[in-house]
């Protein structure tokens, strides 16, 4: 099993476990949440998230003492075992006997495999919606001057906003990073009265200023590898409706009444209701799928955080969160059979295979001087072009002591009856043997590690 494999096994167990408990966290907050401000709600799903990716990552690849202590312990517990199972994963923890869990490489790889597909697939998917918005803008006309001019008193003059209308949407939406554009449903617009025009395109026009397509785009990049986790889905569901609880404050404000803004988006919703919205990488006025909840926190009084209760939550939500990259970093995961020592892994039990049958065992144990153990007999034929003819075990089965052993990138051994070989790791679950002194063209004769 390949570093890099068991390194992305270990970022994905890591993932797993620590993503969820960090998502469960989010939501014990989510009640207190709610009783701040929209933008304050928004900004917390956000860090929320951010935290979500960054924990996995740096516990993967950031070693910490805890992490030295876990493989000293494992160390210890090899030594008395005499070797170590390649295929398991360990809890690393301050403990000296760390929990170990047998996983088969052939099913991380499986895993691993799945996960790229996964990843292939979100890869296609926003593709295609990043096509589909240039292609929704390509297909859109400008506004008429008579709706261009009641754009103005939100936009104002000088505002470089593009306006369009398209029969390519069903809802209003913003698109564009850098050059950003509001499209209106064709279907939609002449049913629009001024006040409910105002509306949407002061609602869009929040987007807008506070920059949440570029945001959006980012977060779904960056999550893409961890797209598939349920805490992923629900912080970015959060992330979505709070953003437009955020745009409703501003355009209600912008407006100067709540209620007659609640109207307007109701009168809206109700014309698009006919109306099944198509995906693609844009931000509708209709995104967060919580219409009844906007519409109650427009219309009804609701108790809020103060700014000292504001700061309060920041505090306690900082210490919270904080405890809780300690306690990921006490469950982080990370497979055993990367160890801190090379020579750990040359320990164990090694079978020398011929046509898939073992004919001999050799058995390393780490020591204080370098390895000990034993080598039992065998004999062996060869064909022309180098490769095992036949091979048995000898007829004197006992073990013969290892007399001398050095590390030197492979192991090199000698037996007390005089026999030299090489043990070259092919991974940490193969190896080659080659006899010194065997003829110029003997191909390595592969073994197997069983423990």
């Amino acid at each position: 099993m390949s570093s890099i494999q068991e390194t992305l096994f270990d970022l994905l167990l890591n993932a797993l476990l620590q993503i969820l408990i960090l998502a469960i966290i989010a939501a014990a907050f989510s009640r207190l949440v709610s009783k701040a401000g929209a933008r304050h709600q928004y900004y917390f799903y956000l860090a929320a998230l951010l935290f979500c990716l960054a924990v996995p990552v740096i516990n993967t690849f950031w070693h910490f003492p805890s992490t030295v202590i876990a493989e000293k312990s494992q160390e210890l517990v090899l030594a008395g075992a005499g070797g170590v199972n390649s295929s398991s994963w360990i809890w690393q923890r301050h403990s000296r006997e760390p929990g170990q869990f047998a996983v088969p490489p052939r099913l991380q790889g499986w895993i691993i495999g799945i996960w790229g597909v996964f990843i292939l697939f979100r890869l296609v998917r926003f593709s295609r919606a990043a096509y589909r918005v240039r292609g929704l803008r390509r297909g859109a006309s400008a506004l008429s001057p008579a709706q261009v001019s009641i754009a103005r008193q939100i936009l104002g003059t000088d505002c470089r906003i593009a306006l369009f209308e398209s029969a390519a949407i069903d809802d209003p939406v913003t698109v564009g990073v850098f050059h950003p554009a509001i499209l209106l449903p064709d279907k939609v617009l002449p049913e629009l009265g001024e006040q409910d025009l105002l509306a949407v395109l002061a609602h869009e026009y929040g987007h807008i200023r506070r920059k949440d397509f570029l945001v959006h785009v980012l977060c779904e990049l960056i999550s893409l590898p961890v797209a598939w986790h349920p805490g992923i889905g629900y912080l970015m569901s959060k992330i979505s409706r709070t953003r437009e609880l955020a745009c409703d404050d501003y355009a209600a404000a912008r407006l100067g009444q709540r209620r007659s803004y609640a109207k307007s988006l109701l009168r809206l919703a109700s014309l698009c209701l006919h109306a099944p919205r198509q995906a693609a990488m844009t931000l509708g006025i209709f995104g967060g799928d919580n219409l009844e909840a906007r519409i109650m926190r427009l219309t009804e009084k609701t108790a809020t955080l103060s700014r000292i209760g504001v700061m309060g939550f920041v505090l306690a939500t900082s210490i919270t969160f904080g405890m809780g990259a300690v306690l990921m970093r006490a469950v982080s995961l990370q497979v055993s059979a990367q160890t801190s020592n090379p020579a750990e892994r040359f320990a164990g039990t090694w079978r020398w295979m011929f046509d898939e049958k073992s004919f001999a065992t050799m058995v390393l144990v780490r020591s204080a001087t370098g390895f000990t153990g034993s080598v039992t007999g065998s004999r062996i034929a060869l064909n022309q072009d180098g490769g095992l003819l036949r091979a048995d075990p000898s007829e004197d089965a006992a073990p013969r002591p290892i007399a001398k052993a050095s590390l030197e990138g492979a192991l090199r051994l000698r037996v007390n009856d005089g026999f030299e070989f090489t043990v070259t790791l092919r991974d940490d679950t193969h190896a080659e043997i080659h006899p010194a002194g065997a003829p110029a063209n003997m191909k390595p004769i592969p073994a197997r590690k069983v423990r």
